[in-house]
């Protein structure tokens, strides 16, 4: 089984951190979501209490949003931003 990481790191030191977070935690930042990335933070934050197939998907997903940050960050030099 694959378990879910606890950081991930793009080229350029690009560190995502990855919080699985309980219920309170996840709602307080929206109570809608299962998965958020927080692009001030480098963090993806995941509901803890789902199935790991699901975190795995919401990981998948998150990340996604990440890699877009990174590259407006790093390979559009903030361009794409805008």
């Amino acid at each position: 089984m694959v378990r879910i990481p606890n950081k991930v790191i793009l080229p350029f030191g690009y560190h995502i951190m990855i919080r699985q977070v309980t219920d309170s935690e996840m709602d307080r930042q929206d109570s809608n979501a299962d998965g958020i990335w927080d692009n001030e933070a480098k963090t993806i934050y995941i509901r803890k209490r789902l199935p790991v197939t699901r975190r795995r998907y919401i990981l998948a997903h998150e990340l996604g949003h990440a890699w877009l940050d990174w590259q407006h960050r790093y390979l559009d030099d903030g361009k794409a931003r805008s």
